[in-house]
């Protein structure tokens, strides 16, 4: 298995650039402020970490990125992936400090990034109609899966904390399936009537997952994808709620959600029987709510970003702190660190106009 000291001493060998510059695939090497944006004092301030070393003295970054996932290693506070609109696949192995990006997963577009709890160096991507997979800490990959049909996406990965062998995916027609041997054979579960935006599994329970679709609400399955429960009928009434941006389940309160919506922010605390519409300092529809997430430790302490700011609450909904990015992009990702508090990591986008 690869050894990530090993790497690390690697890396110590190579020059570091300045975190404004990118060079993506031989193109043009251009100022931006797009990337990663990390918080130490939760969302106070930012640093852009976009450094990517080189032996060439060429500059380099991921600083014009947009980014379209974040995942963090359940081990391993300090492995950070990233997946990309259009650039395909980054890793960082120190906090976002460096980044490196694996000659197989160097293009298009990659949705989602799930790394194996039990075994850092086994990491699945999605890109295409594919699912890739690693067991060498990124330096080779391969097709774990493979829709025939070349016009679908898939866009959602999730591997099973209790018993990694099973991996959940889900395509942009809203099919769920799910893998028993680690990717060698595949089963579907379920087709939605709408695209997956995300799944997002019970940090207690891994039989619990909730899939998240743009149109049609979420659901839930408490047996491992035998059966499926429509959770958007216990928030039918609330105007925009099922056109979703993203969902989130606390660590702490494994029962407690937390999904972005066109109506905005809405809560359960009982596994999505019953929800709550957040109070906002914008009204419902004001501002598009791209991205949310809950601090692991506390469940009342929650963040979501929009066009032009980031907000967070310390008292669950009821008071909010704005504040102004510190990019001209989209706050499209967030992701609060799990073993370190007040550390935040947030994906920006360009918006195509």
């Amino acid at each position: 298995m690869f050894n990530r000291l090993i790497f690390a001493t690697l890396v110590m060998g190579l020059a570091f650039v300045g975190a404004g510059c990118i060079t993506v695939n031989g193109g043009a090497t251009q100022t931006a402020d797009g990337g990663v944006w990390k918080s130490t004092d939760r969302g106070d301030t930012w640093q852009q970490k976009v450094a990517m070393p080189t032996t060439t003295g060429q500059k380099a970054s991921i600083g014009g990125v947009s980014v379209a996932a974040i995942a963090q290693d359940p081990s391993d506070a300090n492995a950070i992936y990233l997946g990309t609109a259009e650039n395909g696949l980054y890793y960082s192995y120190d906090g976002g400090g460096s980044w490196f990006q694996p000659a197989q997963l160097n293009r298009g577009r990659v949705p989602a990034v799930a790394v194996d709890p039990k075994d850092k160096c086994r990491v699945y991507a999605a890109a295409e109609n594919k699912l890739l997979k690693t067991e060498d800490c990124s330096r080779t990959w391969a097709v774990t899966y493979l829709d025939t049909r070349t016009e679908r996406q898939t866009v959602a990965v999730l591997v099973d904390h209790f018993n990694p062998s099973i991996i959940w995916i889900a395509n942009d027609a809203g099919e769920v399936l799910q893998s028993k041997d680690g990717g060698a054979s595949w089963a579907s579960l379920h087709a939605f009537k709408s695209t997956v935006v995300k799944l997002v599994m019970s940090p207690t329970d891994s039989r619990r997952v909730y899939v998240a679709t743009k149109g049609a609400g979420v659901w839930r399955t408490d047996d491992g994808g035998e059966n499926f429960t429509d959770l958007a009928e216990k928030y039918s009434s609330i105007t925009g709620a099922k056109d979703l941006y993203d969902l989130v389940v606390s660590v702490s309160a494994p029962d407690t959600l937390i999904l972005a919506a066109k109506a905005g922010l809405l809560r359960t605390t009982d596994a999505g029987e019953k929800w709550e519409q957040l109070n906002l300092l914008t009204p419902a529809g004001g501002a598009v709510i791209y991205s949310v997430a809950v601090d692991p430790k506390d469940a009342n302490v929650i963040y979501y970003g929009t066009v032009t700011a980031f907000y967070k609450t310390l008292n669950g909904g009821v008071n909010w702190a704005p504040k102004k990015l510190p990019t001209s992009r989209v706050a499209t990702q967030l992701l609060a660190d799990r073993a370190n508090p007040g550390v935040i990591y947030m994906g920006v986008t360009k918006l195509k106009q």
